[in-house]
């Protein structure tokens, strides 16, 4: 399955490392509110490189004494980076000692409670609003005016809000297995496996890409359409788009509106205009068996920006006597983005994590 989507501004021609540290890439989560130190919750801010957010999870459990789904979290973060989030404990009116979380590690793994507060309201899957950035890459390689150019491109312009690999699992395995999921069909009514959830999202998003890259390749990604679902940067709420006004074409212009794409569920043409739902369907037509399958998964109404903006984006270029240079990036995503697809419109860059895993796999 393809996996090679367009670029909005060209391929970039410069290279560099990332991740060769994994401070390299640093991660704060945005929670968007304060605990209100009162309740039956214990949230707990962490800092961790190397360690996997579940992982993490089943040893706070362990550690405060209580089952391991009564420890939640609001995402996801890169076990190969310097991570800090939030985690909420279910233990009633009980303070747990975490002082010992670093013991249940060994280095090169790390963890660290930064503070840890109590709140009346339990930390659900995607509370938090935005994730913010501090990218180290190194090695560069090439025309860094070019560079400098890119950089000012993406801040002005965006760039297409594709699924990153992560979605896909390593070597894109996701993707192999889900299609032979996606076109078995479903067996029974049984709740989906955690696993096959995974699968079915891995499809669903490839089928988002592929519609996205097209509209990339036409120009569609980033202008409106009559009849499109749109919306604002500043806000959550969505509106159909019915009057092309030069005030909303200027907006569109600027970044601070966008063409919202459907994911492909039952009536997911509902959730575009026509313009829109004709490329989609021509951008799919080779895969629809693939798209049947997930129709007849009744899978819910869900909705992607087909633009991401970085925002607060800043940078810094580094290039002592004699070394090649290095780029220090900073920015905010909306959670749910991946800062993969702004990165990969900035520079070709190699992701040292994963060289790393294929040489622990090598020696073991």
């Amino acid at each position: 399955m393809n996996t090679e989507w367009r670029y909005a501004w060209s391929k970039p021609a410069i290279t560099g490392d990332l991740k060769t540290t994994v401070q390299d890439f640093y991660v704060e989560e945005v929670l968007g509110f304060e605990p209100d130190e009162q309740g039956e919750f214990c949230f707990v801010f962490i800092e961790k490189q190397g360690v996997n957010t579940d992982f993490l999870a089943k040893r706070l459990a362990q550690i405060a004494g209580i089952a391991p789904n009564k420890v939640t979290y609001s995402g996801v973060k890169d076990r190969h980076a310097c991570t800090r989030q939030w985690f909420c404990l279910h233990v009633l009116n009980q303070t747990p000692d975490l002082s010992s979380i670093q013991e249940a590690f060994r280095e090169p793994e790390s963890v660290r409670v930064i503070r840890q507060t109590r709140h009346s309201k339990k930390l659900r899957t995607g509370s938090h609003i935005a994730n913010r950035f501090v990218l180290r890459l190194r090695e560069l390689d090439g025309d860094l005016d070019e560079l400098q150019s890119r950089l000012e491109l993406i801040k002005l312009g965006g760039v297409p809000n594709y699924y990153g690999p992560q979605r896909f699992g390593i070597n894109g395995n996701n993707l192999h297995n889900g299609k032979g999921f996606v076109l078995k069909g479903r067996q029974g009514r049984n709740k989906l496996a955690k696993t096959e959830s995974f699968w079915l999202s891995a499809i669903r998003s490839w089928c988002f890409n592929e519609a996205l890259s097209q509209q990339v390749e036409s120009g569609m990604w980033a202008r409106l359409c009559d009849g499109d679902i749109a919306q604002y940067q500043a806000r959550d709420e969505q509106f159909r788009v019915k009057d092309m006004t030069a005030d909303l074409h200027l907006t569109a212009m600027r970044g601070g509106v966008h063409p919202v794409l459907p994911l492909i569920c039952e009536g997911w043409e509902a959730g575009t205009g026509p313009q829109r739902e004709q490329a989609i369907k021509a951008s799919l037509s080779g895969n629809m068996e693939l798209v049947d399958g997930l129709i007849n998964f009744g899978l819910s109404r869900e909705s992607r920006l087909a633009r991401l903006m970085p925002m607060e984006m800043a940078w810094e270029l580094l290039q002592g006597p004699n070394e090649k240079a290095q780029l220090i990036v900073e920015f905010s995503l909306s959670k749910g983005c991946f800062a993969t697809s702004i990165l990969r419109e900035m520079i070709d860059f190699r992701d040292k994590s994963v060289e790393k895993h294929h040489e622990n796999i090598d020696r073991e």
